[in-house]
């Protein structure tokens, strides 16, 4: 059996292999991740014969350093055809989040369960909601979008939790991600569940936020972002606006929940499904 195909590898938090391998995989013949030891993951592009290396580095570097990676864990191996594209597509499968959502990356007509669907532009296979850190920040956020309300969304990564914030009755949803990729990523998928009126997607941080304070806002990003920023994040609060934050490990709550008091977030419920923890604050 001959070598058909190459595998771009990328190590990368766990905490975000959801929204790397919906971004980097974009344009490739499928992506899936593996695990790459305690906290890490490999992240796995298939390249097809007329794929170019070169340009592929270029790109995984650009979208590594936008999530805040170092671009240096980046390799490529061959690997025989198996039929793995059919087997990868064969996987795809309908995802619960929350209590309400059903996440479905497949463009098939499947059963929701009773549930109500989130449907992924045809192609994209992660940034799927099967993470714990998104599964958990979904729950909080069922529980503590207010109709009528205005959230704003942090590193959206694919939108999903931006559209679980528009259907649990947000108004109006500000979706913010510094990588230009993962922003038209979520444009997509905002738009294939017609919610485009209502969450709007720009390229940007929490600086990007706007002037007028929100009711919440929903981040699932590394642990140092909330140490560095928690400022920042109660700064585009409302008083009493809530802050729904996870990406972490529970082992980084002894360094996050200080940060967040002293920039005037209390900590009022706390969600964790190990390692990652889950994290509500209300601004005082």
């Amino acid at each position: 059996m001959t070598d058909r195909w190459t595998v771009l590898v990328a190590e990368v938090p766990a905490a975000i292999e959801d929204e790397v391998a919906a971004v980097l995989g974009g344009g490739s013949l499928g992506v899936e991740l593996v695990s790459a030891g305690p906290g890490m993951s490999a992240v796995r592009v298939y390249l097809g014969t007329g794929d170019d290396p070169a340009a592929w580095r270029a790109r995984a570097g650009r979208i590594l350093e936008a999530h805040g990676v170092a671009p240096g864990a980046i390799a490529f191996v061959p690997v025989p055809d198996e039929r793995w594209v059919e087997r990868w597509q064969e996987s795809l499968r309908p995802i619960p989040l929350g209590r309400r959502f059903i996440v479905q990356p497949s463009v098939d007509a499947v059963g929701t369960e009773g549930r109500e669907p989130i449907r992924l532009v045809p192609g994209m296979a992660f940034g799927t909601g099967e993470h714990p850190t998104t599964r958990m920040c979904a729950a909080a956020l069922e529980s503590r979008v207010l109709p009528g309300s205005s959230w704003l969304d942090v590193g959206t990564g694919t939108g999903i939790l931006a559209l679980v914030a528009a259907r649990c009755g947000a108004r109006a949803v500000t979706a913010v991600d510094r990588d230009p990729e993962a922003a038209h990523v979520a444009r997509e998928v905002v738009a294939a569940n017609g919610a485009s009126a209502v969450v709007r997607v720009g390229v940007g941080s929490i600086e990007d936020a706007g002037s007028t304070p929100h009711d919440g806002l929903v981040a699932n990003i590394q642990a140092s972002f909330f140490v560095a920023q928690a400022r920042d994040l109660s700064a585009v609060l409302r008083s009493g606006g809530v802050a729904v934050i996870s990406g972490f490990l529970e082992e980084d709550l002894a360094e996050i929940e200080p940060a967040l008091s002293r920039a005037g977030l209390e900590v009022v419920e706390r969600a964790v499904e190990p390692p990652w923890a889950c994290l509500v604050a209300r601004r005082r």
